[in-house]
């Protein structure tokens, strides 16, 4: 069988602080530079989970074939549930590969019989990212872009 997934491309971490954890990536870790902002101005009229926007704030370094992005929640959202019952830690992985939105979540639904545990789309429904829930089955949120 050839491989679906390869080499993980982006890190999703839910932070207290996205201040306080890039100075430690940048001033420790010798990571920088990072595209920072304080609110997701972006995600404020998308349909997530059903509802309508979600606030966080967020760091994004892009670098070396790989990117990490920091969440902190700014309200109520899986973002802050996660925090809340996890604590800071990582929370999804998107991984390389070929296969399209619609495979992958239906594969998910599949292995782990649950719909996905963030699913945020434009407004007239078309999907834009998604996070199949196999937490419980591989330890992973994984990430997917409709592209």
């Amino acid at each position: 069988m050839e491989a679906k997934f390869g080499k993980v491309i982006h890190l999703g971490i839910v932070v207290e602080d996205v201040h306080k954890a890039v100075a430690i990536y940048e001033e420790e870790f010798g990571i920088t530079p990072w595209e920072v902002s304080d609110h997701a101005d972006f995600f404020a009229d998308k349909i997530v989970n059903g509802t309508v926007g979600v606030d966080f704030a967020s760091a994004i370094y892009k670098g070396n074939g790989y990117e990490l992005e920091l969440i902190a929640p700014n309200g109520p959202s899986v973002y802050h549930d996660w925090l809340k019952e996890h604590g800071p830690s990582l929370h999804h992985v998107k991984l390389e590969t070929k296969e399209n939105y619609d495979d992958v979540m239906a594969m998910a639904k599949r292995i782990s019989g649950r719909d996905p545990y963030l699913e945020m789309k434009w407004q007239d429904g078309k999907p834009i990212v998604g996070y199949a829930d196999m937490l419980k089955e591989t330890g992973l949120l994984l990430e997917i872009s409709k592209e």
